[in-house]
């Protein structure tokens, strides 16, 4: 009799293996094609808003109607993407002031995200290879965003007063303080420390942002591998950090506490 049952037992698991390794595979081929579905909307949507966008862009004085345009196409791609948002600290978002807004990067998708969040006209920083990607360039090239070279110092002090400009004509800065997309996300990176410094130098809040879901929508991994499917985008949006009467003694420091806070979700929710 416990022989019998033993079996049974065996086979039992033995079904269950199977079943396990057959989802498993099921889930990769429905992820490639996920993957490929997106590159392919954003490929095709791009072309089509883009003669829109080079219009808008060609003049100075029409870059508020081009971010309103730009926000109904991130809107658009979110949805045909299957991602909705739902946002947590809306209150925090301050009005009518320069500020910094600093987010962790962990996924194609937070571009989007920030654009369909945020009402009030804002700046995004982006490295300098962006240059040479075909037509999203002209959302940097164009003069309506800044790019930074990080590579030398003299791109990296050319960026840091261009930046300084946009709070200087009152519009709040997107930057991302890990530089690039998290290849080991939802783990941070190191963190630059030049938001810090720059809200620092213009007494200005800092923003922060996390975004704890969108790497399992969208991560940078290739089509082969990572997390991909549509899905909640979790947004939350901390209490202001301010910088008033602090000088940049303090730039480390507050670097750690910037960390700190948009780490906090992300290590409560998956222990990193």
């Amino acid at each position: 009799m416990i022989h019998i049952i033993t079996i049974e037992i065996q086979t039992i698991s033995f079904v269950s293996h199977k079943l396990l390794v057959l989802m498993d595979f099921i889930l990769f081929q429905l992820r490639v094609l996920y993957k490929i579905y997106c590159a392919i909307y954003f490929a095709m949507s791009l072309i089509l808003f883009y003669p829109v966008f080079k219009f808008f862009l060609h003049k100075k004085e029409r870059f508020s109607v081009a971010f309103k345009v730009m926000r109904v196409y991130c809107k658009l791609w979110l949805f045909f993407y299957g991602v909705c948002l739902k946002i947590d600290g809306r209150e925090n978002i301050i009005k009518n002031q320069p500020f910094i807004i600093c987010a962790n990067h962990s996924s194609f998708l937070d571009i989007p995200c920030l654009y369909s969040v945020m009402n009030e006209h804002f700046v995004f920083t982006g490295k300098q290879e962006i240059e040479k990607w075909p037509l999203f360039h002209i959302f940097y090239t164009s003069g309506m965003n800044v790019l930074v070279d990080r590579k030398n110092k003299q791109g990296i002090l050319k960026g840091f007063k261009q930046m300084m400009r946009v709070v200087d004509e009152g519009f709040p800065l997107v930057i991302f303080p890990e530089g690039t997309i998290s290849k080991v996300a939802p783990e941070l990176s190191e963190f630059k420390s030049g938001a810090v410094a720059l809200a620092l130098k213009k007494q200005i809040p800092i923003i922060p942002i996390t975004f704890t879901t969108n790497w399992k929508r969208l991560q940078r991994s290739g089509f082969l591998r990572g997390e991909a499917g549509p899905g909640i985008s979790n947004v939350i949006i901390h209490p202001p950090i301010s910088t008033i009467g602090k000088t940049k003694e303090e730039t480390a420091a507050l670097s750690m506490e910037l960390k700190k806070i948009i780490n906090a979700p992300l290590h409560d929710k998956y222990g990193v």
